[in-house]
């Protein structure tokens, strides 16, 4: 019985988990249909980072959508190497 409470608890905290998402619209938004996603990666709880990715497809542009996220993954990932490692998904929609 305390090994199914126990997972029981573990499971309740991992579906509650919130994934975070910030979305930042710059100018009137993506006008073509291109998306791409990339990874950051970060060490240690978020406190190191191996920097910030470099997105090219970017320069000069005006109207594009940048999407910050941690999905589900990234979370089990995080909680599966004990915050040692907790990736970050960014998409770019321009």
């Amino acid at each position: 019985m305390h090994k199914t409470r126990l997972i029981l608890i573990i499971l309740c905290l991992f579906f509650l988990k919130s994934c975070s998402v910030h979305t930042f619209t710059y100018g009137d938004g993506p006008t073509e249909n291109f998306k791409k996603t990339v990874k950051q990666h970060n060490y240690v709880g978020g406190f190191i980072s191996d920097g910030t990715p470099k997105l090219e497809e970017l320069n000069d542009l005006t109207d594009y959508k940048l999407i910050v996220k941690h999905t589900i993954w990234d979370g089990l990932i995080s909680v599966l190497s004990f915050g040692l490692y907790m990736p970050t998904t960014i998409i770019i929609i321009r």
